[in-house]
């Protein structure tokens, strides 16, 4: 069996958690016993984030197409693209049995599902971010609260426009028309706001589009097969195939608060929707001189307002160290050196894998109570789930100052990618027709 796997880019040229499942799941795919043959493509990209590494060299089952030709706003926003140059060759040369589709966007989106249609090959395409139903790409409704991720020309529209700085009366009324007689495609910021409620439409559309023509939508949790189901996906081409966490190392020989420091730990991108103000603002309630102390690991604290007004509360704390990105072979052994893993994100994780690095690290996590954090924690004696609430992550915090007892439970042991790969080999064989080994 031939595998194509297509994302918006590659590892290590990019080291995003898609990027990073992608090569961990080609990985383990390649080690199955009845191992297909696997290729993985992307488009260029036209420009490079300071993040990006583009010179990486590419790996013998990884192929570089040349940058896509954009369309207009309605083409980018339905996730198709003017031209992709080299797709329809590699469909050709290679054959595969079947496109695996990462992302969604023009790079990597409904001119090549229609590609891959003509070409007689059966498509999954695997959800791994929440906004796959979300213009926006959170389902945050004004950024605020959690969505239920079924697609409404006003309610989207509505949204996205008070997201672009309109008081909600005045969004709630531009989203009532469709800007005639102006152009979706004009210039200027008048016309796109006026053609907002054109544009969600044109979203729309395209998403019924894509549901028609994939074989199958791989999920990661529960909720998001739900959101799914809201927006017209058959129960039939739904999987849900849980992803998979790092082995485990040996269990941790630090014990909870040995050194007298309740010592807690983020490590991932800095973004409003991690939720890193709660639990900031939960440990400066606490009186100065409790004993705790919170270490982030990752990038992007310089990028934006929130993570730049996050540096400038907690400048001049020693309760907050920020240390930068943290090498992946260096991460689980450096989480063992701490006694709670933090998870607040204020959005619905799709896995989260952090979740399971800290299980792998043997370490208990205290996460928000909402989509895939909730399904991963929920009933764990490691867990800890709470509301998005800073005074929440305030009390747990004094109670675990108070009893550290629940630091020391067990945490359960990942799923290998091994499994991950299997699953989804025997699903390849289904929507190909074919026998499995």
């Amino acid at each position: 069996m031939r595998i194509l796997h297509l994302s918006n880019d590659l590892y290590p040229r990019v080291t995003g958690g898609t990027e990073i499942f992608v090569q961990q799941l080609i990985e383990a795919q390649r080690a199955l016993p009845d191992a297909p043959e696997v290729l993985w493509a992307a488009h260029a990209a036209a420009a490079s984030s300071r993040d990006h590494n583009p010179d990486a060299a590419l790996a013998p089952h990884q192929r570089l197409l040349p940058a896509i030709t954009p369309g207009g706003r309605l083409a980018s926003v339905g996730h198709r693209a003017a031209a992709i140059p080299g797709f329809a060759e590699l469909l050709a040369q290679w054959r595969p049995e079947v496109l695996h589709l990462h992302s969604l966007s023009p790079r990597c989106g409904l001119s090549h599902v229609q590609a891959a249609r003509r070409a007689g090959v059966p498509l999954v395409v695997t959800v791994h971010a929440p906004g796959f139903t979300c213009l926006q790409g959170s389902l945050l409704h004004h950024r605020r609260t959690p969505c239920d991720g079924r697609i409404r020309p006003w309610r989207c529209s509505e949204c996205r426009l008070v997201n672009a700085g309109l008081p909600a009366p005045i969004a709630g009324l531009i989203a009532l028309q469709n800007g005639w007689p102006l152009s979706a495609e004009q210039p200027g910021r008048l016309a796109h706001l006026l053609t907002t409620r054109r544009v969600t439409a044109a979203y729309g559309r395209a998403w019924r589009d894509l549901v028609g023509q994939v074989a199958g939508f791989h999920v990661l949790a529960e909720w998001s097969a739900e959101v799914l189901r809201r927006n017209g996906v058959a129960e039939q081409q739904l999987r849900l195939i849980r992803t998979a966490g790092p082995a485990p190392l040996p269990p941790r020989r630090r014990r909870p608060l040995e050194d007298g420091v309740l010592r807690l730990v983020y490590w991932g991108r800095c973004a409003e929707v991690k939720g890193l103000h709660l639990v900031i603002e939960a440990i400066r309630s606490l009186p100065a001189a409790a004993p705790v102390q919170l270490s982030f690991y990752g990038p992007y604290w310089d990028d934006s307002d929130y993570g730049r007004g996050l540096q400038a509360r907690i400048a001049g704390d020693p309760r907050f160290v920020i240390h930068g990105p943290l090498a992946k072979e260096s991460l689980l052994p450096r989480l063992q050196q701490h006694d709670l893993a933090v998870v607040p994100s204020t959005w619905y994780e799709t896995g989260p894998l952090t979740v399971l690095e800290a299980f792998a690290a043997g370490l208990p996590v205290a996460g928000s109570d909402l989509g895939g954090i909730r399904e991963l924690l929920a009933g764990q004696a490691c867990g800890f789930l709470l509301p998005l609430r800073s005074e929440a992550w305030a009390g747990l915090i004094r109670r675990l100052l108070a009893d550290p007892t629940p630091l020391a439970a067990a945490t359960p042991v990942p799923r290998p990618f091994a499994a991950v790969a299997g699953e989804l080999q025997g699903w390849y064989h289904e929507l190909a027709g074919e026998p499995a080994a």
